[in-house]
């Protein structure tokens, strides 16, 4: 074969090698980003609403499984209502949207938990407020209402359990608000519990 056809095929060959590693590389950096995200997925997903239940919610109560607020700490790890909440609201910026305060029907509640964590998501240790025990058997008289900065008029519960520090917002109507409703918001508080799969930093 003449020497100058034969480095072509040499260069051809070479290049034709080149391009099938650049591929089979970018499918690989792919396939393993796609299943990152899906285990990441999960995992925040489990911290949320797998981690933290409250069964049976009392009877007119449903588990609301999406963030109502953009709040990334502290971690909403549990959310209820009475009513249907339409998931399409953007996120509030603080506490939740307005839209889904004014959809709650004069009888009805609307139930926030957060946690504050000891680490942030990149693992930096966090302070956490130092707060009261849980009271064995919730009542109205272990929260505090008012006008707040970022939920707005609502009744704050703020509680350590399990060595972990928790606050929870309930949204009603004092005048309006159905009284077995009420009462399942603190039984909701009551049952409320951790389960043992550990929490992925």
């Amino acid at each position: 074969m003449d020497p100058d056809r034969r480095e072509r095929s040499v260069r051809r060959r070479d290049r034709a090698i080149a391009i099938g590693l650049a591929v089979a590389i970018v499918v690989l950096l792919i396939s393993a980003r796609a299943g990152g995200d899906r285990s990441g997925s999960a995992a925040r997903h489990g911290d949320r609403s797998v981690l933290w239940s409250a069964a049976p919610l009392p009877p007119g109560w449903h588990e609301v499984d999406r963030p109502l607020t953009g709040v990334i700490l502290p971690v909403q790890v549990f959310a209820a209502a009475t009513y249907p909440i339409v998931l399409h609201h953007r996120p509030g910026q603080c506490g939740p949207p307005r839209a889904i305060l004014a959809e709650m029907p004069p009888g009805g509640v609307l139930l926030q938990v957060f946690e504050y964590p000891s680490r942030s998501p990149d693992g930096r240790p966090m302070r956490v407020p130092r707060l009261p025990r849980r009271p064995g058997r919730f009542s109205w008289g272990d929260a505090t209402w008012g006008p707040y900065e970022c939920a707005g008029p609502s009744y704050k519960f703020e509680y350590r359990q399990g060595g972990r520090a928790l606050q929870a917002h309930v949204w009603m109507s004092r005048a309006s608000v159905d009284p077995a409703l009420r009462v399942g918001a603190l039984r909701i508080l009551d049952t409320l519990r951790r389960s043992a799969i550990p929490v992925r930093h």
